[in-house]
């Protein structure tokens, strides 16, 4: 099983016009990370839409980006379940299908979970695989520290993708937990902050999109040349989230409308219900790759 560490891009599922997987553009993606120096990608995370896959589709994915990766990186796979029982069944899948890390989820029902509820699901999942479990803390449904350390200390997770905007708890986690769980950056608008803040690796769509350069944010904060890395940042890094995060409602069509006109995938198209961007918002997107060097068509 290989270890998830440093950038680690979570992907767009790329469709055909028709809706289908674009299995030769989901390849290419997948070499475009792995070629500008990601230690590993994620499919079927919130960026892959795997909630609005059927399961017969989300297997698919599975199967072609493990054959193409053929054990040459990790591969993270998204399992988000509406309860304990269909997320066991979907990460013993996704363990069957040669994953090497599960993004995991907060039970997606209709009220919060406890901690004590909390500290059950997750150990129901990691009890149930011998890959790892990488907990997702997201704005809109955080996990308690007091869960993570129970899970750290019992062994059953090695990972977290932090993207709750709770910078004091971040903090504590970071100091509390120290080399025991590796964080992982999981919001794309504070990377650097949280970076800064006790994250030792960045696991988002927006090291998708700029791979190399996470790369390179990455070894100038290692390297404590923090003035040089809040430049980098605001020139080749925030004006991506400016536009791929200012509407949340169509993001997932952003990317995928970047990565189109870079030449890696052969449609924008995403999963039904969602919509399309608006002409102004794709144009803002062809406009910033112009000016990164980066538009192909």
């Amino acid at each position: 099983m290989k270890k998830m560490k440093d950038i680690v891009a979570l992907i767009p599922t790329p469709l055909t016009d028709e809706g289908k997987l674009d299995e030769t553009g989901l390849r290419k993606v997948i070499d475009f990370e792995l070629e500008n120096g990601c230690n590993g990608v994620g499919v079927l995370a919130a960026i892959g839409e795997a909630y609005l896959f059927d399961r017969a589709g989300w297997s698919t994915v599975i199967k072609v980006a493990t054959k193409h990766i053929n054990g040459h990186a990790p591969l993270m796979v998204g399992c988000p379940a509406m309860g304990t029982y269909p997320a066991i069944d979907l990460c013993k899948e996704a363990e069957r299908l040669g994953a090497d890390a599960i993004l995991a989820f907060n039970p997606l029902g209709f009220r919060s979970f406890s901690t004590a509820e909390l500290i059950d699901h997750y150990r129901a999942i990691a009890d149930s695989v011998k890959i790892a479990i990488a907990p997702y803390c997201r704005l809109e449904d955080p996990i308690p520290l007091e869960v993570l350390t129970k899970l750290v200390d019992e062994g059953r997770i090695p990972y977290v993708k932090y993207a709750w905007k709770n910078h004091a708890a971040l903090q504590e986690a970071a100091a509390n937990l120290g080399d025991r769980l590796l964080i992982f950056c999981g919001a794309d608008t504070l990377t650097l902050k949280y970076l800064l803040l006790g994250c030792k690796g960045v696991l988002t769509a927006t090291a998708a999109m700029l791979p190399k350069e996470h790369v390179e944010l990455l070894s100038m904060v290692r390297s404590g040349d923090v003035e040089g890395a809040r430049a980098f940042y605001n020139e080749s890094i925030l004006p991506w989230n400016d536009i791929g995060f200012y509407d949340m409602n169509v993001w997932h069509s952003l990317h995928k409308a970047a990565l189109y006109h870079m030449g890696l995938i052969s449609s924008p198209k995403v999963l039904v219900p969602q919509a399309s961007a608006a002409p102004w918002q794709l144009e803002e997107v062809r406009w910033l790759l112009k000016h990164q060097g980066k538009l192909k068509k």
